[in-house]
């Protein structure tokens, strides 16, 4: 019976969310995975999810490459770890990597010129709406956060949020000094900056110190696309509640001759079958484990997703 009742749970389509002049948006197919239309303050995207709706829910953030195969492996592998994946279509070409083409959307822009001025980007309030959305429809569960690149920072905002326990902030570059990235040459200003407000700021580094959430952020240590004075910027802001990892060494390059940057969607991408102990799967398996929590909180709420009715 409670195999009969799983299935069932499974099989329960998330139910579309618009406001009243809002637009039903449908995407491309994904295989394995099933679609909502979200819509909040006259936003409106498609949702693309998969996992077992007894396991931990996940909202997985863009980077600036968009839904690019790397993201969609990165969001199957960790439904391969048990978890249910939610992954917003924001902009770009479905199914591609294109990472100037985003950069140049006006959209992509309009962010961008909030983050710049040390505001908080209006999609983080589409994306806060979205979790509780998605809370709702998993008997009012909690939900873990991951953003990269250029939503790395949107981790801040949302562990704000008391249905998220637990964020990532993966590389947050934006904004990025391109004088750094392609030469070395460090720009102050910009080094450091989290792209977030400060109320903001001091609402995430109160909640952390209660001991309610955790935030964990990541880099490798040869990207300059997010530096290391932003990670140190963090430390600084959040000494209660953040964990820090750092992978690699200054020098590395990856399989390409590039250095690092995406660790867990590009970087895992393109590793050989013989690299069976780079960090980038080392890296994806402290994600599993900073997630891990997840699975013991919410226990009663899980429980009721495998019972009948």
């Amino acid at each position: 019976m409670t195999g009969q009742a799983e299935v069932a749970e499974q099989s329960v389509a998330i139910p579309d969310a618009r406001e009243s002049d809002g637009a039903h948006l449908e995407g491309p197919a994904l295989p394995g995975f099933q679609q909502f239309s979200f819509g909040f303050q006259g936003a409106c995207h498609c949702v693309y999810y998969a996992g077992d709706r007894s396991h931990p829910a996940l909202l997985l953030m863009p980077e600036i490459a968009g839904l690019s195969p790397g993201l969609i492996y990165f969001a199957q592998r960790l439904v391969a770890a048990r978890f249910q994946v939610y992954l917003p279509w924001l902009f770009g070409p479905f199914g591609r990597r294109a990472p100037l083409l985003n950069i140049l959307r006006p959209c992509i822009s309009r962010e961008f010129a909030h983050l710049r001025a040390g505001r908080s980007a209006p999609v983080t309030s589409w994306l806060r709406a979205l979790t509780q959305h998605i809370s709702r429809n998993n008997r009012d569960s909690h939900v873990g956060a991951i953003g990269m690149c250029l939503t790395g920072g949107f981790a801040i905002p949302l562990i704000i949020d008391p249905l998220v326990p637990a964020a990532v902030a993966a590389q947050p570059s934006v904004p990025c000094s391109l004088l750094y990235a392609a030469c070395g040459v460090h720009v102050p200003t910009k080094m450091s900056a989290l792209n977030v407000n400060a109320e903001e700021v001091s609402q995430a580094r109160a909640r952390l110190a209660s001991g309610e959430a955790r935030m964990l952020a990541v880099r490798c240590r040869a990207d300059r696309i997010c530096p290391a004075d932003k990670i140190e910027r963090l430390r600084q802001e959040f000494p209660i509640g953040l964990t820090v990892q750092e992978y690699g060494e200054p020098t590395c390059r990856n399989s390409m001759g590039d250095r690092p940057h995406a660790i867990y969607t590009k970087e895992f991408r393109i590793l050989r079958p013989d690299q069976v102990e780079h960090y980038a799967r080392r890296a994806f398996d402290d994600l599993v484990q900073f997630f891990a929590p997840l699975r013991n909180e919410d226990s009663r709420i899980r429980g009721e997703l495998l019972s009948p009715g």
